[in-house]
């Protein structure tokens, strides 16, 4: 298995749309795909997403935040 990139507890900003915090809150591995990250949002617990970890990592889609 290759290292991940994206840890759990990393956070992020879809492009377009900064109001909105999605914290990685696990990793997912899937046979014969990339991995993929479970997201949950911020300010919602109830609110989550599962994407993979290809477009969490395309800064055209996504950017990463430092926790504040």
């Amino acid at each position: 298995m290759a290292k991940a990139t994206i840890q759990p507890g990393d956070r992020f900003v879809k492009v377009g749309m900064p109001d909105t915090v999605w914290i990685a809150t696990r990793l997912i591995e899937l046979p014969n795909l990339p991995m993929h990250v479970h997201l949950m949002n911020e300010r919602d617990d109830l609110e989550m997403q599962t994407l993979s970890e290809v477009a969490l990592i395309d800064r055209n889609l996504y950017q990463k935040v430092q926790a504040h």
